[in-house]
């Protein structure tokens, strides 16, 4: 689990395939005992090297299982060895399994930050759980029937055939182990007659959305970045930008805000991608230089040389659109009844006043 979070980590939004990675020793085994941590790691290779993937075609309209299915197997890895004069493993996914895996990375479903509580897990079914509950986060609730969570587990009927011995061995564990990480759940089973048919998983994520965060400081752009699901190696080449001058860090926290906007509207559904492609193509510097531009006051009586200010400015057609439409992250939101009283509890009350240009209400704030 160590190695395949290590090297999903290292997929990057602008790769086209799967390259050659290094991980070093260090990132794999955090206790090293003599030979020990070389046999771990032997493991490691081992097993990544001969995991399997099973794809399944379920039916169209329903998205069930076919009573007579059409599958395929795709091995995981196209190598995975250790190299003793680098200090470490040099792998790489099977390109078969590429439209898969890259699309897991760029979803944002596997960020930085989510990989360092994936390492909290110690079971596979424990992970498998955790990835369950993370498909259904925005949602709070998965009811599953047994069989299909066995199927999803890899657990055979006669493996834990008392459904006691499943709940003691599979469920419980998975409860206490992804109590530690951020969607701790609780569970409810769902009987017909004597027999339990379903169970009902009940969660709430308790990671506040990566593109709601702020960026106040060049201290935490990179970790708020990380969260959203940029990889290290594109934050670096933002870094990069950074230190040629090429924007400053309000350019970010412009970026992410405009991002979340068109989130919410269901124009984007993947905020990470398009926060990256904003920051290096730069397609939004000049409204951010516009934004940023401090006001001109018509006062002969003000100094000439005033202090310079940063504003966020939106349309106010713009915000009362997409109060009027909102995307499907927008609807499981608690929003206001009125769109004035959303105006005064989401933009008023947090420093935004209102002001005319060129013909159009703006909503503005100084910074």
């Amino acid at each position: 689990m160590r190695l395949f979070v290590a090297l999903l980590s290292r997929i990057d939004f602008e790769d086209v395939d799967f390259k050659e990675h290094f991980i070093p020793l260090d990132e794999l085994v955090f206790e090293r005992r003599g030979g020990s941590a070389y046999e771990q790691v032997d493991e490691m290779c081992k097993g990544l090297a001969s995991f399997t993937l099973y794809i399944e075609e379920l039916e169209e309209k329903t998205r069930k299982r076919r009573r007579k299915p059409s599958y395929t197997y795709i091995p995981l890895m196209a190598e995975a060895g250790y190299r003793a004069d680098l200090g470490g493993v040099i792998a790489s996914f099977n390109p078969k399994i590429m439209p898969y895996l890259l699309q897991l990375r760029e979803s944002g479903n596997f960020t930085t930050a989510e990989m360092q509580q994936v390492l909290k897990l110690k079971s596979p079914q424990s992970l498998r759980i955790y990835w369950l509950l993370k498909e259904y986060a925005d949602f709070g609730r998965r009811t599953m029937s047994v069989e299909d969570l066995r199927f999803v587990l890899g657990i055979e009927e006669d493996e834990y055939p008392r459904f006691s011995n499943f709940k003691a061995r599979v469920l419980d564990k998975a409860q206490s182990e992804i109590a530690a990480t951020d969607i701790p759940f609780t569970y409810e089973l769902e009987r017909e007659g004597k027999t339990v048919a379903r169970i009902k998983f009940l969660f709430q994520q308790l990671a506040a959305s990566a593109t709601k965060k702020t960026l106040p400081g060049a201290a935490e752009w990179a970790d708020a970045l990380l969260q959203v699901g940029v990889s290290q190696r594109s934050i670096t080449s933002i870094a990069s930008q950074l230190e040629n001058g090429e924007y400053d860090v309000g350019y970010i926290a412009f970026v992410v805000r405009i991002v979340e906007s068109q989130f919410r509207k269901g124009k984007i559904k993947k905020p990470a991608g398009a926060i990256y492609k904003a920051l290096v193509d730069k397609y939004l510097l000049d409204d951010y230089n516009l934004a940023s531009k401090p006001r001109q006051s018509a006062k002969k009586e003000l100094p000439k040389v005033a202090e310079r200010k940063t504003e966020i400015a939106f349309r106010l057609s713009e915000v009362q659109s997409m109060y009027e439409n909102p995307g499907p992250y927008a609807l499981r939101q608690k929003r206001a009844d009125t769109f004035e009283k959303h105006l005064q509890q989401v933009y008023l009350q947090d420093g935004f006043t209102l002001a005319e240009r060129n013909g159009e209400e703006w909503l503005i704030k100084q910074q």
